[in-house]
């Protein structure tokens, strides 16, 4: 599914090449799975409080020029997008035509920068995934989905590692809107306004 003419895509190669030229280790797919963790557990303030955050742990206490506005782009698009209605969300990863390894290892980091936003902003949050309902059950399942990797015999080409990636992604996908909504009422109880 693709997002809504009125929020663009984010433009994954550029934002990408933005990063390594600032000299941003995280890769751009666990920055972007931080950002939505933290904007569904605390709204786009929680998510610019974790860029703040994930920058000074890289020691960029200066940030090059138009490298705050990607950044703001990367929020603004990714609330737009969460809060869209349409399930038009999608996690910012490579494209099809990247090979399965980069695909693959995206979408782990993806997983683990989100469980990491949602930790970061709403530690309570992240002590449900002991808890037996099903927004514990995405939590564990997130954990397990950052922890992927490709066998020797599924980055030769062997099996359907590229079908079982696009089913992964979907799941993903359908369970950060599952999250985002689940967890509206926590952030109008807190007074944060979701845009």
């Amino acid at each position: 599914m693709t997002p809504s003419s009125a929020t663009p895509p984010l433009d994954y190669d550029r934002l990408r090449d933005a990063l390594t030229e600032a000299g941003v280790v995280v890769a751009l797919a666990e920055l972007h799975g931080g950002v939505c963790g933290a904007v569904c557990a605390g709204a786009a303030e929680a998510a610019r409080r974790w860029l703040v955050d994930l920058l000074e742990d890289e020691q960029l206490l200066e940030l090059p020029a138009g490298l705050a506005d990607d950044l703001e782009e990367i929020v603004r698009t990714s609330v737009k997008m969460l809060d869209d209605g349409e399930l038009a969300f999608e996690p910012l990863l490579p494209s099809d035509d990247a090979p399965l390894a980069e695909q693959v290892g995206a979408l782990a980091a993806w997983c683990q920068g989100f469980l990491n936003g949602i930790g970061s902003s709403s530690p309570e949050i992240a002590r449900r995934s002991m808890e037996n309902d099903s927004f514990g059950e995405i939590l564990r399942d997130f954990t397990q989905i950052s922890r992927a990797g490709l066998s020797e015999e599924e980055a030769e080409g062997h099996g359907q590692p590229d079908f079982a990636l696009a089913e992964i992604h979907e799941y993903v996908r359908v369970s950060v809107q599952i999250v985002f909504e689940g967890l509206g009422p926590q952030r109008a109880a807190a007074g944060r306004d979701v845009h």
